[in-house]
């Protein structure tokens, strides 16, 4: 019966990963996209997004963030860089090397954990990531919401 319960829900995760285009976070993929947004010298931007059913705001300027806050509050953290769009790419390497690593926390499963993003096609920063972690019930979800340049 749980069987039965567990392949809507499988078709549910599916839809919601194939329904935009979407490509398998690789560290190719990932290295191409920090490239780009290396390359692109934004170096202040507005940033709103949502993760872990959180609401995130982000305020960067020269390169370092002057203000971020979750859902409103300000953040309690000597790593307020981790909110960035570099944080951001730290985070997506950090997951890749969690699938790569059989001690890791998806150890044993990794073949059935699914990772799919989406990266600005011109600036490079990601638009959209969710994991999805068949029978282990470990997912994230990771929306940009808004992404304003800062002259």
């Amino acid at each position: 019966m749980l069987a039965m319960a567990a392949f809507p829900l499988g078709l549910i995760g599916a839809f919601f990963v194939l329904r935009e285009p979407m490509e398998p976070l690789t560290h190719e993929v990932l290295a191409n996209a920090k490239q780009l947004w290396d390359s692109s010298g934004v170096r202040s931007y507005d940033l709103s997004y949502q993760m872990h059913g959180s609401y995130y705001e982000v305020v960067v300027r020269d390169g370092i963030v002057t203000s971020a806050t979750v859902n409103g509050q300000p953040v309690r953290t000597a790593e307020i860089r981790a909110y960035a769009i570099d944080g951001l790419f730290d985070m997506l390497a950090l997951e890749l090397d969690n699938l790569d690593n059989p001690a890791g926390p998806f150890a044993g499963s990794s073949g059935s954990v699914l990772m799919r993003v989406r990266f600005h096609d011109q600036l490079g920063y990601v638009e959209r990531y969710l994991r999805g972690s068949g029978g282990v019930g470990r997912s994230v979800s990771l929306e940009q919401l808004v992404f304003t340049k800062v002259p």
